[in-house]
């Protein structure tokens, strides 16, 4: 996967979680789908019919009030006070259905709210209703990016209207098939987020059978054009060609070309996963175009959107800025919360290639302050390192740092919640095994009591019968210290396994974190500080490999990344795992040259030679290195371990700001104590730049 590719899937997953008919607008309505001429034209009618006719004036309510919320809004009201006192409870649902679904996609949180409120009150007697609630409050929650609690609601939704619709939504007029869409698409792109691909694709082929049961061809067409990207994804080229020429056919049969805008988005992103920009560009500017026509001014916002993600990863800033200052002011008057930090993203990188550094790092802030509000830590996570090389190549290798440090905190700060959340669901996963091995330890214990106790036994009827057998007694004495013997030589194998065990990473089998600390640990209490040589060393860009492999490939990264470092490393030296993608080795005394040559191999070793996984295909992969031996030269100052590892840490972030696939050493200081150093470390490139550190900085040799 290219890396502008996460942000453009994103964008546009935002775009998909529109409610079908709101997705784009169709051309202004007619002057005769006012409410009292719906009013009118129901009289006309009676039962299923009648109620057909009033979900597809529902249909196209929705979708006007997608860019004029208001005035449908207000038509809605008129029509509710224009039914009759008792109207029947099936139009009652489908009208505040329709004002729910109209309030949440406009982000207008009370009313959206109330609708559903009244929805459940309806399911009393109408249990389509109780889905048609749920259905709206997860339009809401996602409308407002919160992720967990919209997917509850979209599941609760299937739930229901499985229930209340008995598998025939599709061709009835009770259970109008498009609210039931919605929830299965969105429970799709969950899953899609969440990399179960596969996953995503079955959602996703329920929901196109639901479309064509219906022979809706706008959804049908959508759904098509989702399972072309979802099927190119899964490298079933032929498929998504199939999909995707399916999904042309049929959108070409909605006269509104609001399924044609749907199907050109899916087809810039297939051309995107392709890496064919001369069919991704082309396909959004037409897409651009239709909206426009139809005059949807937000539907041309959002494909602005991902047209000026395809401007960036292009190389051309100033047309992406410019697709970026066409949509904001559209995104702000609707106040999307989901799509307004993305495009403030993409405006400050931009302006920040134009050298426009000030302004560009401000909406850089501004879309961090909207994804915090979010609490998306993990696109928080890529936009800092996204900005962070931006910043660098821009010649601002001091904010470039700032940004990754903040990365780098941040990613911490995921793997600890990870790691503990985690920990949690391993204790009570494990809560039984952990009884049953305590049993097993207890029974064991209980056999070692009753052997000591059978040895006494026996040492006490040997005694008795010295005097008649003691050649007999002699021999039984042997086999029991024997078996004694062996007993013990058991115990002192399985708590040797145990330490073993404690010590080692066990996806890796290099020593973990905490048996590297006590080792540095015990080498300063001989002496007087720390002593020899440190490399830190970061996998380049690894998040890209879990995001286009999968994890299960990510872990095999590591695990050769090990294997090789261990063939680089000599006896007496100590390899470790030190968390994530990071890993560190100590090597006891060497000279300045031995470190600088042993970090070269690891670099040369890692990065000239791709990765092969499990299923064939070739991974490159490269590593960042920071190296120093201690003490630095010329004032031979001594420093705790700690601080040793936090001035070579600070060599790798500068070793990532230069680009990456390199190694920094450090060579000197001109520092006469640990304060000193603790300064330079604080800010390392002012040091750097100002003398007080030496580095030597030595890009890989392909």
């Amino acid at each position: 996967m290219k890396p502008w590719l996460p942000g453009r899937i994103g964008l546009l997953a935002a775009w998909l979680c529109l409610a079908p008919a709101a997705a784009t607008a169709a051309a202004p309505p007619p002057a005769n789908t006012g409410p009292m001429w719906t009013l009118r034209g129901l009289e006309r009618l009676d039962g299923a019919p009648a109620l057909a006719e009033l979900n597809q004036q529902a249909d196209r309510w929705v979708t006007e009030g997608f860019d004029q919320p208001d005035d449908v809004l207000k038509r809605l009201d008129d029509l509710q006070r224009g039914l009759a006192a008792a109207p029947p409870l099936a139009w009652e649902r489908v009208v505040e259905r329709t004002r729910g679904v109209v309030a949440a996609r406009a982000g207008r949180e009370a009313l959206a709210q109330q609708s559903a409120g009244r929805l459940q009150q309806m399911g009393e007697r109408d249990p389509v209703a109780v889905a048609d609630a749920a259905m709206v409050r997860a339009l809401l929650d996602d409308q407002l990016w919160r992720n967990d609690s919209a997917t509850g609601h979209a599941l609760e939704a299937d739930s229901a209207y499985s229930k209340a619709c008995a598998g025939d939504a599709s061709r009835t007029a009770t259970c109008d098939h498009r609210g039931w869409w919605q929830v299965i698409r969105m429970l799709a792109l969950r899953a899609d987020r969440q990399g179960n691909r596969l996953e995503a694709a079955r959602l996703q082929h329920r929901a196109n059978e639901m479309a064509a049961q219906a022979d809706d061809h706008v959804l049908l067409s959508w759904g098509l054009s989702s399972q072309a990207v979802l099927s190119q994804l899964l490298d079933d080229n032929e498929k998504a060609r199939r999909d995707m020429a399916q999904a042309e056919r049929h959108a070409r049969l909605d006269s509104t070309g609001r399924a044609m805008i749907r199907v050109l988005m899916n087809s810039a992103v297939l051309a995107t996963v392709r890496n064919d920009r001369a069919g991704s560009r082309p396909a959004l500017e037409e897409a651009v175009r239709l909206a426009r026509a139809a005059g949807s001014p937000r539907t041309e916002a959002l494909v602005l959107g991902s047209l000026s993600d395809e401007w960036l990863a292009a190389g051309k800033p100033r047309e992406a800025l410019a697709a970026v200052e066409r949509a904001l002011p559209v995104l702000r008057r609707f106040n999307d919360q989901r799509t307004l930090p993305v495009m403030l993203h993409n405006g400050g990188i931009a302006r920040i290639r134009l050298g426009q550094i000030a302004q560009g790092k401000a909406e850089l802030e501004a879309a961090l302050a909207l994804w915090e509000q979010a609490q998306a830590r993990a696109r928080i996570e890529v936009a800092l390192n996204e900005s962070a090389d931006a910043l660098a190549l821009a010649g601002d290798p001091k904010s470039a740092l700032e940004h990754f440090h903040r990365a780098r905190s941040l990613r911490e700060e995921i793997d600890r919640d990870n790691r503990e959340a985690v920990l949690a669901q391993l204790k009570q996963r494990f809560r039984s095994e952990a009884g049953q091995r305590d049993l097993e330890l207890a029974e064991r214990e209980n056999s070692l009591k009753k052997a000591r106790l059978d040895n006494q036994t026996l040492m006490q009827r040997v005694w008795m019968l010295a005097s008649v057998v003691l050649a007999l007694a002699a021999g039984v004495l042997v086999v029991q210290v024997r078996r004694t013997r062996l007993a013990n030589l058991q115990l002192r194998r399985s708590e040797a396994l145990l330490k073993v065990q404690s010590e080692r990473d066990p996806l890796t089998g290099l020593a973990n974190r905490r048996h590297f600390r006590e080792a540095l640990a015990a080498q300063q209490a001989e002496g007087d500080g720390f002593k020899g040589g440190l490399l830190l060393l970061d996998v380049d860009h690894f998040k890209r490999v879990n995001d286009e492999h999968g994890h299960a490939a990510g872990d095999a990264v590591l695990v050769e990344v090990a294997k090789r470092l261990q063939a680089c490393v000599r006896v007496g030296d100590v390899a470790c795992r030190w968390g994530g993608e990071e890993f560190l080795v100590h090597t006891p005394a060497p000279s300045s040259e031995g470190v600088e040559a042993l970090a070269l191999r690891v670099l040369g070793e890692i990065g000239n030679k791709p990765f092969t996984l499990a299923d064939g295909r070739e991974v490159p992969v490269t590593m960042s290195v920071a190296y120093a031996s201690f003490p630095l030269p010329p004032h031979g100052v001594t420093l705790p371990w700690e601080q040793a590892v936090n001035l070579v840490d600070m060599g790798l972030y500068s070793a990532k700001a230069m680009g990456r696939d390199r190694a920094v050493g450090l060579c000197g200081a001109e520092a006469h104590n640990a304060d000193s150093l603790a300064r330079a470390a604080a800010d390392f490139e002012r040091a750097r730049t100002s003398g007080v550190l030496t580095v030597k900085v030595t890009p890989r040799v392909g």
